[in-house]
């Protein structure tokens, strides 16, 4: 049956109709493509080691996420138009056939290029790109701590997953890994988009009204979204950038694979922190301040690495950092897109604002294997993720919202 929106009072009771709906998505999303995408550094040298080729050539593999650009949009766009579930459940599905035909049939670094192609670009769905949309919906006064609460199933799964699958690759092969990761989506993630998360009331409370645009498209024209787009590409050049690459970057600063596995647990306790926080955050003080802090600060991470050799503490410190700054992007932009422009043409601008940031996606992970490969070490690619995260915060300070309602 339908959760009733109506005669609930909107504080409290934002989390007796919604708290379901933040569960499924948190449940959800732990469990899409995203773990694929940040639990695949584990997955790097045990390719080359079979496959051949270098870190620079696997950094363009994992760049094949810029699928996901072309794929954003048009999934957006469907989520609004016959809701975020159906969207959701057929791109989870089509994943784990992917991920199931990479582990049974790949033979070459160029067919695991391609399923990741293909996984980003039909797999999108399973992303906060769908499962943001209800949350906004639901929730208003509460609307960044619930995004934060939703978002925060990635970081958790990026806990606890990757010991066990460093474990896995180990001992049973690479191709284990990609078959425990489709059995999580399968057996976590799809039972429960499907009983309990459903898709918004008709009427979606809480989004201004006041900026909503004319036109379908017509955001387009907006300098605060391009504000807005250029922060994130900025921004995921540094923390995509650094999550493609971490276990071999901590592994070259002289420590062993089970510690550069420890690190992704690490970035996934600083992700956890920087939505709780930031969402918490964005409820209450100035979410332009918020923005420039939540990144400014994490900037300092990429400063440890590069300052540092062979410290434990320091990389698992740094990747502390650099995960809490992934993890409040996510609250921010979410926040930001239904704040600026509402709900009911959510998905189409959020689709295309994360289309645009999957370029930073594949930029940074392209610049940083190429960078280890012209200078044999992740010095530049370090100082580089620091200024990058750096611009981006600025940038976001630009940005005018609309009042809560």
């Amino acid at each position: 049956m339908p959760i009733q929106p109506d005669n609930i009072q909107p504080s409290s009771g934002e989390w007796q109709r919604g708290w379901r709906i933040v569960l499924g998505c948190a449940l959800g999303t732990g469990t899409g493509i995203i773990l694929l995408f940040f639990t695949f550094s584990i997955f790097i040298l045990p390719l080359i080691a079979e496959f051949g080729g270098t870190r620079g050539d696997m950094g363009t593999i994992q760049a094949l996420v810029i699928a996901g650009a072309l794929g954003s949009p048009f999934i957006g766009r469907a989520a609004d138009k016959i809701g975020f579930r159906a969207v959701f459940m057929a791109s989870m599905l089509i994943s784990i056939g992917l991920m199931l035909a990479a582990a049974l049939l790949a033979d070459s670094l160029f067919q695991i290029g391609v399923a990741i192609f293909f996984i980003s670009l039909l797999g999108v769905g399973t992303t906060a790109l769908t499962t943001t949309r209800p949350v906004n919906a639901w929730f208003d006064t509460n609307r960044g701590m619930a995004l934060g609460l939703a978002a925060s199933g990635v970081a958790i799964a990026t806990m606890i997953v990757p010991p066990i699958l460093e474990t896995i690759i180990a001992t049973h092969g690479w191709r284990a890994g990609f078959v425990a990761l489709a059995g999580l989506a399968a057996f976590v993630g799809l039972p429960a988009i499907y009983f309990l998360v459903e898709n918004e009331p008709p009427a979606a409370n809480g989004a201004p009204t006041s900026t909503a645009t004319t036109s379908d498209w017509a955001f387009l024209r907006s300098g605060h979204f391009w504000l807005m787009a250029a922060s994130f590409i900025l921004m995921n050049i540094a923390g995509v950038g650094f999550i493609g690459q971490m276990s071999p970057m901590i592994q070259d600063e002289g420590l062993s694979t089970q510690i550069a596995a420890l690190a992704l647990s690490f970035f996934a306790f600083g992700q956890l922190g920087g939505r709780l926080i930031g969402g918490w955050c964005l409820d209450r003080f100035e979410p332009r301040l918020i923005a420039v802090l939540l990144n400014l600060v994490p900037a300092t991470g990429f400063i440890i690495l590069w300052a540092t050799s062979g410290s434990a503490a320091a990389a698992m410190f740094a990747a502390f950092l650099i995960g809490f700054q992934q993890g409040a992007e996510l609250d921010i932009f979410a926040y930001f897109t239904a704040r600026r422009f509402g709900i009911a043409n959510y998905g189409t601008v959020y689709g295309a604002l994360l289309g645009l940031g999957w370029i930073g996606n594949a930029t940074g992970v392209i610049s940083v294997g190429w960078l280890y490969d012209a200078y044999g070490d992740y010095n530049m690619a370090q100082i580089f993720g620091a200024a990058a995260l750096v611009t981006g915060a600025l940038m976001i300070f630009g940005v005018r919202l609309a009042p809560k309602t």
